[in-house]
């Protein structure tokens, strides 16, 4: 028989015992929660730092472009194929490389609301129909683009886009018309385009490292001529740059692009060129034609 006091003292143990195991099993969820939760911010630092975007290399040489009037009108869309291009096989190995880099969210709003730099781009587009931008191009075009347009929101303005490697559907794309090329064949397809644009929008391409390490100097100098040729007197180049895009921007800035254009303030100094957002991780300039 067990005496009473014994009882007291087994009781007293067992709830000790009951209480320590709570308490681990509460740690271990914590643990397992701080791991989650680290996990977590690690792949959204990732994703982020990639700025969830298609490079849309739009400087190597590509499918030409053929048009019976070379004339864009309101959502033409142009086709083709070259023949001063990449050989099949390394037009295949390039499509292989651009759809490793293909990111288009399921979320699309939550995308723009929260995702890396949208929010800021969300109030840059809308900026644009107030201005004096008669005519724009955004290079590079998904799926996900499709909000630039009436963001915008202005029957006065006209958003073209280029895009040689069209989303898997394409009708979700809106546009007031679509270069289906890359900016380097631009001067040689479409003749009659020669400072036609007032604005150039350049998000997740140019100033992408996974991009710039397809160049050469020969590729970066006709990337630039061929924005340059594009803009009219005074025209501005927007340019989104990644963190860690170029070894030294400064240095490729004066090499590269300041020959060409001014570097000042974008819309009576909304924003200044250098405009940083997510500690750093990506900046926007503003170039205007000499």
């Amino acid at each position: 028989m067990v005496s009473i006091g014994a009882r007291k003292k087994n009781s007293s143990l067992g709830f000790c015992t009951k209480r320590v195991v709570v308490i681990v099993s509460a740690l271990a969820l914590l643990a397992l929660g701080l791991q989650a939760s680290s996990l977590i911010r690690s792949l959204e630092h990732d994703l982020l730092q990639h700025s969830f975007e298609k490079p849309m290399n739009a400087t190597l040489s590509g499918a030409a472009v053929l048009t019976e009037t070379n004339q864009i009108g309101t959502n033409d869309r142009i086709v083709g194929t070259g023949s001063d291009a990449m050989s099949e096989d390394q037009k295949e190995n390039w499509k292989q490389k651009m759809d490793a880099w293909v990111y288009e969210p399921k979320n699309v709003n939550y995308f723009w609301k929260k995702m890396g730099d949208r929010p800021f781009q969300r109030e840059f587009y809308s900026r644009l129909g107030k201005g004096n931008f008669n005519r724009i191009l955004d290079v590079g075009a998904r799926s996900y683009n499709k909000f630039c347009k009436d963001l915008i929101n202005s029957t006065s303005v006209e958003y073209l886009q280029m895009e040689p490697n069209l989303p898997s559907d394409p009708s979700d794309l809106k546009n007031d018309g679509l270069f289906e090329c890359y900016m380097n064949e631009v001067r040689e397809k479409y003749p009659d385009q020669v400072s036609n644009f007032d604005l150039i929008i350049d998000f997740g391409v140019f100033g992408w490292k996974l991009v710039q390490n397809e160049f050469n100097d020969a590729k970066v100098k006709g990337y630039v001529d061929s924005v340059k040729w594009l803009l009219r007197d005074k025209g501005c180049w927007v340019l989104k740059t990644d963190q860690g895009w170029v070894p030294n921007e400064v240095e490729f800035f004066d090499k590269h692009i300041l020959p060409y254009f001014t570097m000042k303030d974008f819309d009576n100094h909304a924003y200044e060129s250098g405009h940083s957002i997510k500690g750093g991780n990506f900046k926007f300039y503003f170039f205007y034609k000499k």
